[in-house]
Formats: structure tokens, sequence, C-alpha cells
């Protein structure tokens, strides 16, 4: 007679190593297959069949999933994290080198001194509102009253 693993076992068996790689993941993976298994397991007790059982594994993890999956993507969400031209962009900053449409001059933002462009000229001095980021460039424009 060939050595045979009760069913009961291997559930408990994928249930515990799933749940050991969802403990090493950063990311929650597979905490539906492991409701899936602990019911498969619960069911072994019951049902010898091995076929009903993965069914109520697949039918367990589905309805976990269907259930839990948009809630918890909407509580781990991740709000981006403000880079420097995320910072920037809305800042006035005053222009420290002429800006022409076709030469690019100088700003300095929070202390900082960047490249800027610009589609109309700009003079030394004058008090800007930086729109953009394009690399090390920032993309600014004149304040106006409307502006301030």
């Amino acid at each position: 007679m060939p050595f045979m693993i009760e069913s009961t076992y291997i559930w408990l068996a994928l249930a515990s190593a799933l749940a050991i790689l969802e403990i090493c993941t950063p990311n929650i993976v597979c905490i539906w297959f492991i409701a899936g298994s602990m019911c498969a397991f619960l069911t072994s007790f019951v049902i010898e069949s091995i076929i009903v059982q993965g069914l109520v594994f697949s039918f367990a993890t589905g309805i976990c999933l269907a259930l839990t999956k948009p809630m918890a993507k909407k509580m781990l969400g991740k709000q981006p994290v403000p880079t420097n031209a995320d910072m920037l962009v809305g800042q006035h900053c005053i222009v420290t080198e002429d800006i022409h449409p076709e030469k690019k001059g100088r700003v300095k933002a929070d202390g900082v001194y960047w490249m800027a462009q610009c589609t109309t000229p700009v003079k030394a001095g004058t008090v800007v509102e930086i729109k953009a980021m394009s690399g090390a460039t920032l993309t600014v424009e004149p304040l106006t009253v409307k502006n301030m």
C-alpha cells in the first residue's frame, strides 16, 4: 500500500506555508488563500472527497477575495510622497537672471537657484509663479494682479 497523506494535513500544511509567506512579504499577497485553505481544512473533517474540499477552497478564496480586496486596496493605498517638483509647483520665486522665450534664465526658489523658462520675457527681480518642472528646469509665469 503506497504512503497516503490525509487531505486534512495537506490543507493545514498549505495554510501554514501561505501564512509564513504572507508574513515574509510587505504586501497582502495570499491571505485570501489562507482563508480558503482553512475552510478546506475544516471541510476535510466532514467530507472525505478531495474534489469537494478543492471546490470549497476555491469558492472560499474567491468570496474572500471579492469581499476584501477593494477594502484592503483602499486602506493600504499609499498617498504619493511629494517630491521637489510637487512642492515647488504653485510657489512664487524671484527671477535672478533674465528669462527669454528662446533663452533660459535663473530663479531662486526656497533658497535654491534653478534654471527657468518662460513663454514671455521676464526681467531679473520679477516675482514669478512656478507652473511646472521638467528635469531641473522650472517653467514659470510672471505674476499678474489676477494670479496674486
